[in-house]
């Protein structure tokens, strides 16, 4: 009887060997199949784009971890929002007035009769169908490459696209949140960490104002460290600065809510705005960590905003230390970093070189967003695989 037990045990085992591994033999020809395909579809002329669109579409893909919220919002939603609203558009250009065509107008009953008249409704804005099409091309991206003779250089395109739907980014955020989550899903994405909001800005004293923006990317990390620890020691535990953090935390959970479910997950990160005055970054930045250990939803912190600008090329370096001193007072908040989004022609060669090696060894980052100039940066094979043993993830 225990002969027989144990034969039908090996048995058992051999059984079950043979399935797992007819299971894996199975699973490689589906690889192997699927590779195939897509090789298929990439090589050749272009009559295979609609069946490569198809094809990854229908293909799982995790997640998207490099998102922004007001940039994923088509303009014609957007559209829909100012209606509702009862905003209106300036539909040209006034210096005298500081009008500028296409920007939102949110205070339509303190207009003056001139403003007014240089206002247009979005009813008005469909019945003018030239108009309608030159918006959307103001408002975004769209159909660029057949119109780039006619607009600024893309990357001033891309950033300025946020300053005409800006004023109306923020007002509808779980229903944006759910939109996104319905075109996530139809396209096979279970995950989105997103950029909803930048970490919001304190208040501190004139002096304190004062010494922090005497800083700069020259100067010595005993100065910065003594101008950065007597701001956080300002605020670390003010209670209206943890109020106005709390507030911002509420604001993360009220937008979030319904989203997540055995489907879809949305989380969040905090950031700052790389084009202000270093009192106002490491203010923001500060909201930011402090903000993303009081949330399960909000997983980490960026900084955001045209890297090749005159205040991100002067205070770059400072913007990392900023974050260096930050990191280590909250060491369990992960950094996902927009760092070499350049290339050449936007700065000088030598603004190429150290972006993301300082993100990296300086700020600590977790991820970079782009990375784009990494070729130009010093030592580029060694910085790439030092980022291989650190397990950095580059975002596209």
């Amino acid at each position: 009887m225990e002969m027989h037990l144990f034969v039908i045990f090996i048995y058992a085992v051999i059984f079950c060997i043979e399935t797992n591994n007819a299971a894996t033999l199975k699973s490689n020809k589906n690889i192997d199949a699927t590779m195939e395909y897509y090789k298929r579809l990439i090589i050749g002329d272009t009559s295979k784009l609609s069946e490569l669109n198809i094809f990854i579409t229908n293909m799982p893909k995790g997640g998207d971890l490099h998102h922004h919220y007001s940039g994923s919002i088509y303009s014609e939603t957007y559209l829909n929002w100012v209606a509702r609203n009862n905003y209106c558009v300036y539909r040209e250009d006034n210096q005298t007035l500081k009008i500028q065509k296409y920007k939102i107008e949110t205070r339509v009953s303190n207009l003056t009769d001139s403003e007014k008249a240089l206002c247009i409704t979005v009813s008005e804005i469909y019945l003018d169908n030239d108009f309608y099409r030159a918006l959307l091309k103001r408002w975004s991206t769209i159909d660029y490459s057949n119109h780039y003779h006619e607009q600024s250089p893309p990357s001033k395109q891309f950033f300025d696209t946020f300053d005409y739907f800006g004023p109306i980014s923020n007002s509808y955020y779980n229903e944006g949140l759910m939109l996104l989550k319905n075109t996530a899903i139809s396209e096979n994405v279970q995950y989105i960490e997103t950029m909803l909001k930048s970490g919001p800005s304190i208040s501190v004293t004139d002096e304190l104002n004062v010494k922090l923006n005497s800083l700069n990317s020259k100067s010595n990390d005993s100065e910065i460290d003594i101008a950065l620890t007597a701001y956080f020691n300002m605020v670390v535990n003010d209670s209206n600065v943890n109020t106005i953090i709390n507030n911002y935390v509420k604001m993360i959970d009220t937008s979030a809510a319904g989203i997540n479910d055995g489907n879809f997950a949305i989380r969040f990160q905090s950031y700052v705005s790389r084009g202000s005055s270093p009192s106002q970054v490491f203010g923001s930045l500060f909201s930011a960590f402090s903000s993303a250990i009081r949330s399960d939803l909000i997983v980490g912190v960026n900084i955001v905003g045209p890297e090749n600008g005159i205040v991100s090329m002067r205070d770059y370096t400072l913007h990392m230390k900023m974050f260096r001193f930050l990191k280590q007072r909250f060491p369990t908040v992960k950094l996902a970093m927009h760092a070499g989004e350049l290339v050449l022609g936007l700065v000088p060669p030598e603004g190429l070189q150290f972006h993301i090696r300082e993100a990296i060894e300086i700020a600590g980052a977790s991820r970079i967003g782009h990375g784009i100039d990494i070729f130009y940066e010093h030592n580029a094979y060694e910085l790439l695989e030092k980022m291989k043993q650190l397990n950095i993830v580059v975002e596209a």
